[in-house]
């Protein structure tokens, strides 16, 4: 082998590993691009509706909705512990029972369990020239609050 033939040689090597850092590098950029997380701050409880539903209950409905431009979030799991049940309204809605001994102002304490953003991370192997591809879900968040109403 001469010195020719060995300098071609490692021309075809060097070619074939700066490929293969091209599209390591860009697999990872695609891996590490993922959405930012919402903190709990983000969120607020609104009261929807308030009406009696008989001597000393009220039915109260309450919606979460993200601060910064005030769109409900339809798939969290709102919750009360003062409420004796509960059912689900319109998207995002949740309607609670609550045993309201006396009229006037009244507070309902609620939580929520917001889902984590939904990311999708893709890997790309040149040398088989495959793409993978799985969707990952973040961590839920909580937030809690109250809203008031006024029992009649």
């Amino acid at each position: 082998m001469n010195y020719s033939t060995r300098k071609e040689g490692l021309k075809g090597a060097g070619a074939i590993l700066a490929a293969s850092g091209a599209a390591f590098a860009a697999a990872v950029a695609i891996t590490i691009s993922g959405p930012a997380f919402a903190d709990a701050r983000d969120y607020r409880f609104e009261l929807v509706q308030a009406s009696p539903v008989g001597p000393g209950k009220s039915d109260v409905t309450v919606r979460l909705v993200r601060t910064a431009n005030g769109t409900p979030v339809t798939n969290a799991e709102i919750s009360a512990t003062s409420a004796i049940n509960s059912a689900a309204g319109q998207a995002g809605d949740r309607r609670f029972r609550v045993e309201t001994p006396t009229a006037g102002p009244q507070t309902l304490h609620v939580s929520a369990k917001v889902p984590g953003a939904t990311r999708v991370e893709r890997t790309f192997n040149s040398s088989v020239k495959f793409m993978q591809e799985r969707t990952i879900r973040g961590a839920s968040e909580v937030v809690t609050g109250a809203v008031t109403f006024e029992a009649r």
